[in-house]
């Protein structure tokens, strides 16, 4: 029987117990139609999940935390995705993958040859649908992790906080440019990976950039950041392709 997963918010959580959101109170009641005594699984989005059992079923449902459950393979590295926003719904495909694929952390980008900037009346609704994509995708998944969606943020602000990551990921076409497995070797090297796994993960920004490409000016601000612009292959990919294959690629290369 296919387990039932809900998402509890951490400050949600006191001590053996917790209270479902509005939201996933409505999941469990009219939607599984569970009730009072039923068995569950819920997890808080920061690599925490419970048996759990439902106790109340007012307007937001109460559950007994029984036991905590698994403990998920402890990676290396972490990845954190920098997207430059597609135009229409192209976003929400990138979200819900990037969730699927264990992303820590997403920052929506606007560059210069950015086709779309989340701005005025609309841009809460976008970032709490993209959030509901985000946690939807984490049930669904069997994730114990829910990435975490900053606002958007500018290319020259995202790459003044680069000294937050063990390294910045940037792919580029220009032909010159170092393989990605070239980058990967140098930087398993410099974070000392080839001999001992680390204390704590290190995390890497992935950054991938508009249809249009990053401009010169983004280019030259990111080697000066000590970014690592690094070539994919020969294709050309589309902005979503390349965040998919890119987030798999890091993963496969630095935790497998």
């Amino acid at each position: 029987m296919r387990e039932k997963r809900f998402f509890v918010s951490k400050s949600d959580i006191k001590g053996n117990s917790a209270l479902l959101s509005p939201q996933e109170s409505h999941h469990l009641k009219n939607v599984l139609r569970l009730k009072k005594g039923d068995s569950v699984i819920v997890f808080n989005g920061e690599g925490q999940e419970f048996a759990a059992t439902v106790t109340s079923m007012s307007s937001r449902v109460g559950v007994q935390l029984d036991a905590k459950r698994r403990q998920r393979f402890t990676e290396a590295v972490t990845v954190a995705l920098a997207q430059a926003m597609p135009k229409k719904k192209k976003m929400d495909f990138i979200i819900a993958k990037a969730s699927e694929l264990g992303v820590r952390e997403i920052f929506p980008l606007e560059t210069e040859r950015s086709s779309f900037k989340l701005t005025g009346p609309q841009a809460p609704r976008v970032q709490a649908r993209w959030e509901k994509i985000s946690v939807q995708t984490s049930k669904q998944c069997h994730l114990d992790w829910i990435p975490a969606l900053n606002k958007p943020v500018k290319m020259k602000d995202l790459l003044q906080r680069s000294k937050e990551f063990a390294a910045v990921l940037i792919p580029h076409t220009e032909p010159s440019l170092p393989s990605f497995s070239e980058a990967v070797s140098e930087l398993k090297e410099k974070l000392n990976l080839k001999s001992q796994p680390p204390a704590a993960p290190y995390r890497i920004l992935l950054v991938i950039g508009p249809e249009g490409g990053f401009s010169e000016k983004e280019i030259a601000l990111a080697r000066e950041k000590g970014a690592y612009l690094v070539q994919m292959g020969d294709l050309v990919l589309k902005t979503e392709t390349a965040a998919i294959v890119g987030i798999a690629l890091v993963k496969y290369a630095f935790n497998l």
